[in-house]
């Protein structure tokens, strides 16, 4: 499936490098936002999940839909709180 990019709620955006110079009201990049980073990445790495440190910030390596239920589970037993959300809802675009 890919990496799916983590990020802190309510920590600014970074703007990937990956994502388009121009875009609409189209596009959007999926990611996990989680409460506590730290921690969070703390848990994945502990539960043997892979997980990447970019210059545009962690991801998760995600096989398939199993695994990302299985992401989800760990955070949610370790009492952090996370969602699936657009990251490009999350920049300022003004």
């Amino acid at each position: 499936m890919g990496c799916l990019p983590i990020m802190e709620k309510g920590k600014p955006v970074a703007c990937h490098r990956d994502w388009p110079l121009f875009y609409m009201n189209d596009f959007s990049r999926l990611g996990l936002v989680v409460n506590r980073l730290a921690e969070a990445l703390t848990v994945l790495r502990s539960g043997g999940f892979t997980v990447h440190e970019q210059e545009s910030g962690p991801q998760v390596e995600i096989a398939d839909r199993e695994q990302l239920a299985e992401v989800l589970g760990a955070l949610s037993r370790h009492g952090l709180n996370c969602e699936m959300s657009d990251l490009v809802s999350c920049v300022y675009q003004g």
